[in-house]
């Protein structure tokens, strides 16, 4: 056109250049961010919060208090409940390489087929896991970022077998069964808040659970015990060892020092009525002793060597 201004080529290729740098930057900084890698910096982190019980294990403490017998046991109590065949060496291997269990349950479904979530945390370098897990038909992993894979089992599998499983570099592990699957994903891939059932850790054992169970087949097998802790909000424990055996400190959380009392008397008399029989309900019953402290009902109960 006539009478317009030329710009010099080379400034005309910069601006184009600079103008495509300011674009290009515009769409980077619009995009959105890559989702977080899964984090696991304590077991109870990938327990959902539908699960009423939670079970923590020191499988350190566990093996120098139980020994071989004690130790076998376990295995085949935590793979039966966690769905996996007590006989895969991927998975004894995995506990004995573990320093912690933690294993969240539904209990008032029936025994052997509860929802649940077992986190091992220890150190498994040693295991291989992809090439142990794919060895007994599990999925390729997929890649979730931060040294983080995710498992699928092909195929059917009953209600308490392990469907999924995370992998968190070496030192953790989590398997969902079926119906916690997507309850495990939106906590550990979508931030989900946890489960706030905490055991202490401490002992060679802590549970915490919230006791709507009671309205179930529990409260129908012991109706007794189900009136006493009717009122019951939680219940938390711990078993730590002893020079002569174990100690078993429970403690109940009541809504109210009222509530506490008025429970406290109905576990004194249960416990007084299975004192008055033999062998070693007998023996624990007489060797309990229970107080309230506020709104709290707490039992404890030495558990010699010779009963357990």
């Amino acid at each position: 056109m006539r009478g317009a201004s030329r710009v010099p080529r080379p400034l005309a290729v910069g601006l184009a250049v600079a103008c495509l740098g300011v674009g290009l930057a515009g769409c980077s900084a619009s995009r959105p961010p890559p989702p977080r890698a899964p984090a696991l910096s304590a077991p109870n982190d990938a327990v959902p919060p539908d699960l009423d019980l939670v079970i923590r294990v020191d499988l350190a403490k566990v093996r120098a208090a139980l020994g071989p017998e004690g130790i076998a046991a376990l295995r085949r109590g935590a793979a039966s409940a966690a769905g996996a065949e007590t006989g895969s060496d991927f998975f004894v291997r995995a506990l004995e390489h573990a320093d912690v269990a933690c294993l969240a349950l539904r209990p008032e479904l029936v025994p052997g087929e509860a929802d649940n979530v077992l986190v091992l945390g220890g150190h498994f370098h040693e295991l291989d896991v992809e090439a142990s897990l794919r060895k007994d038909g599990w999925s390729a992993p997929l890649d979730l970022g931060g040294a983080v894979f995710r498992y699928e089992r092909p195929g059917k599998v009953s209600r308490s077998s392990a469907l999924r499983a995370y992998e968190f570099g070496d030192e953790g592990l989590v398997f969902a069964s079926p119906a916690e699957v997507d309850s495990v994903e939106a906590v550990l891939e979508h931030g989900l808040a946890p489960n706030p059932l905490k055991p202490e850790a401490r002992g060679v054992l802590a549970f915490a659970a919230r006791l709507r169970a009671l309205r179930g087949g529990f409260g129908a097998r012991y109706p007794s015990v189900a009136r006493a802790l009717g009122d019951a909000r939680r219940v938390e424990g711990v078993v730590d060892s002893t020079a002569s055996g174990l100690r078993l400190e429970v403690s109940l959380e009541f809504g109210s020092n009222d509530q506490a009392i008025a429970a406290l008397g109905e576990l004194e008399r249960i416990r007084a009525a299975l004192a008055q029989g033999e062998g070693k309900m007998a023996t624990v019953a007489t060797s309990a002793k229970l107080e309230a402290v506020g709104a709290f009902v707490i039992v404890r109960v030495p558990l010699e060597r010779g009963i357990l």
